[in-house]
């Protein structure tokens, strides 16, 4: 599935855009601030109904209007889909979603193709918190199966019912018995949640390490650390190692009033030659790194999705070498369409690509070739 055409009304920074996007590989080149980001961002959300960047959708509104609209004809082996979803804002978000001149739900237009986006805040996912790991592996488990986002939801919210139980247990011996429910409750919502996580990360360790490999010419593993110790794949040994650790930091939690153990505490690692990226990785190793993991998510959404997803890469090339440069590029090479952005014309780019100058907010075609 790629895309072959796009119309932005109203969307960010542009009142109105048609554009024609060939196959392969697209570089979007302009100085900043004149839309490049939006551009990516809106293919996004046409095929997630979300925002990469935005926490309101009333931000994704051209300043002054009160609605968007986007649309795109979308081709897969010689097969045509058109998408059009218009979207309010104000007084409150309401949407229509057609496929094909159809209305249909959310749910329907999520599940048509994925894409991938790359952003350079995305390298915070190696080098920050626990929190933005996580949620990079619950981002996509939640496109993969939408029963995955509501066990997480759930999931959170008795982790937070919980803490609550445990501060007032330390002083109210009448709330252990609630206590005992919420254990429960946590390890049968958090046990499946850990499951996928250990399938996907299995999953994704060969598929970044053989991309990391390619790109930088180096070794990288990727591992789950999980906060019950090792674990196998296995969701009835999962749940007695839940019970089991929760007896063990049954004193600790009720001190401290909070829960120490489960999937909200958990962490990926990310490590070249067994030091952490987080803490020893340049930022051309922590920039080859994430790329490999989104092309690793690329791959697990391409066996979910049965179509390969369209890859948004947004300004790819900095802290970048010619040589990697180049193989990012030939990523394309792979069947995947990739649209990227840049500042500037890279010096050797390698394979075929489209070219597009971003400016004074439109879009237009600059060539097509090898550039040198």
């Amino acid at each position: 599935m790629r895309f072959a055409y796009v119309v932005l009304r109203d969307f960010r920074n542009y009142p109105y855009l048609e554009l024609d996007i060939p196959p392969g590989a697209s570089l979007f080149v302009g100085p900043n601030a004149q839309g490049k980001t939006n551009l990516l961002e809106a293919c996004y959300y046409i095929s997630s109904l979300s925002s990469p960047r935005a926490e309101r959708e009333s931000d994704l509104a051209r300043w002054g209007t009160g609605c968007f609209s986007l649309a795109a004809r979308l081709e897969d082996l010689g097969s045509v889909t058109t998408v059009k979803i218009d979207t309010a804002v104000t007084p409150s978000v309401r949407r229509k979603l057609r496929i094909n001149d159809r209305r249909v739900t959310r749910r329907e237009l999520v599940a048509l193709f994925p894409c991938v986006y790359f952003s350079p805040d995305d390298l915070y996912i190696v080098k920050g918190s626990s929190a933005l790991r996580r949620k990079f592996l619950d981002s996509i488990l939640s496109r993969q199966d939408s029963v995955y986002a509501k066990t997480l939801q759930r999931y959170n919210d008795t982790v937070a019912r919980r803490n609550t139980a445990l501060k007032k247990a330390g002083a109210d011996s009448s709330w252990k018995s609630t206590l005992e429910s919420l254990d429960e409750l946590l390890v049968n919502l958090g046990s499946p949640l850990l499951y996928r996580r250990l399938g996907l990360v299995e999953e994704l360790s060969g598929y970044t390490q053989s991309t990391y490999k390619f790109i930088a010419n180096g070794n990288c593993a990727v591992a789950y650390t999980s906060t019950l110790g090792e674990t196998a794949l296995d969701l009835d040994e999962i749940k007695a190692a839940f019970r089991q650790r929760l007896r063990e930091l049954g004193r600790e939690e009720l001190a401290r009033g909070v829960t120490l153990a489960g999937p909200h505490r958990d962490d990926l690692s990310v490590s070249l030659n067994g030091k952490s990226f987080r803490y020893f990785g340049s930022q051309g190793q922590q920039r080859s790194v994430m790329l490999a993991l989104k092309m690793a998510e690329a791959r697990c959404l391409q066996r979910s999705f049965g179509t390969k997803p369209v890859l948004l890469l947004d300004d790819v090339f900095s802290e970048l070498d010619s040589e990697k440069k180049s193989k990012v590029l030939s990523l394309c090479d792979f069947g995947f369409q990739v649209l990227m952005t840049s500042t500037e014309l890279p010096k050797h780019t390698g394979p075929r690509f489209s070219l597009f100058r971003v400016e004074n907010n439109a879009a237009m075609p600059w060539g097509v070739g090898n550039q040198s």
